[in-house]
């Protein structure tokens, strides 16, 4: 009898729990990281964003800092292209970027024009070194889709995000693929930024990796330009480290056989940027605009006669 008894407290004991922990999910599951099999969760919303996008004829690629820079819209309006979709994925190198134009941007989107950007806070030479590599090919092996309500989602955090636990670190993501969440912020607000410690100079691998991605392109009639990302602005002591890398980038021009941009050392007012990297609203805006004067320009000069407008 005591066993019956206390079997029935155990059962009425487990229901009770079930009952709240579904009761709490319900109620704070706004506040829950949405789950996704992608490395962070902007991958998995740009993945399934660009399987239902029906054209962009100029595509973004790139880190945080292309994602947060520039608004596809805005760009649009500017520049008179069609379409545009910014394709920028935190913490991505020239191996990650190389593998989603291949498996995803290509697969889904055919654009008149690609724009590889690159970061001179490169981590390092060498595709096992890649932090979204691994992660990436496994979310798509794994045919398990990231729920099309991702879609309807109005804000999604990152990995990284996340570990910052504030909510000013909300990453929002238009349906172009543009991160707003740094939009509101200032740089005397951010938190300090370390230095990076990768190599001076653009590993041989990275930029084997770019020539890929042009070559891949060439083949299908796309134009390409490869865009060296902003950050740090000018007057920051931490500038002068990154001019040699840039330098041995820019080295490559001749090579890739496309325009290489130097956005890095263009004149950024402090007042545009979030923190050492990332461009705030008035930042996006004004990288925007720069960005389709300076395409606009390369599409009518004599000696880049692309035709993606």
């Amino acid at each position: 009898m005591r066993s019956r008894r206390k079997l029935a407290w155990v059962t009425i004991g487990v229901i009770l729990t079930l009952a709240m922990a579904e009761g709490g999910l319900r109620a704070f599951g706004d506040r829950l990281p949405i789950r996704t099999d992608w490395p962070t969760v902007e991958t998995g919303v740009k993945y399934e964003l660009l399987r239902e996008l029906s054209e962009a004829d100029v595509v973004f690629l790139g880190s945080s800092i292309t994602e947060a820079a520039v608004d596809p819209t805005e760009f649009v309006d500017a520049s008179g292209v069609g379409s545009a979709f910014n394709s920028g994925i935190p913490f991505s190198s020239p191996f990650s970027n190389e593998w989603w134009l291949n498996e995803v941007v290509l697969e889904n989107v055919e654009p008149k024009l690609v724009v590889i950007g690159l970061t001179a806070w490169s981590g390092g030479s060498g595709a096992e070194r890649d932090p979204l590599l691994p992660g990436l090919r496994i979310a798509l092996d794994s045919g398990d889709d990231a729920p099309l309500a991702l879609l309807r989602q109005a804000g999604v955090l990152s990995e990284w995000d996340r570990r910052m636990a504030d909510e000013t670190a909300r990453a929002y993501l238009t349906n172009l693929g543009h991160q707003t969440g740094y939009y509101e912020r200032s740089i005397d607000d951010a938190t300090p930024l370390d230095l990076p410690t990768g190599p001076r100079e653009m590993p041989e691998d990275e930029a084997a990796a770019v020539g890929r991605m042009i070559d891949t392109l060439n083949k299908r009639g796309i134009d390409a330009i490869v865009l060296i990302e902003p950050g740090r602005y000018p007057g920051d002591h931490g500038t002068i480290d990154y001019q040699r890398y840039i330098a041995s980038v820019l080295r490559h021009e001749t090579e890739w056989g496309v325009p290489v941009l130097d956005t890095f050392n263009q004149e950024w007012d402090r007042s545009l940027f979030a923190d050492l990297a990332h461009f705030n609203r008035l930042g996006t805006d004004s990288y925007t605009a720069y960005m389709a004067r300076t395409i606009t320009g390369l599409q009518t000069a004599e000696d880049h006669p692309a035709n993606f407008g």
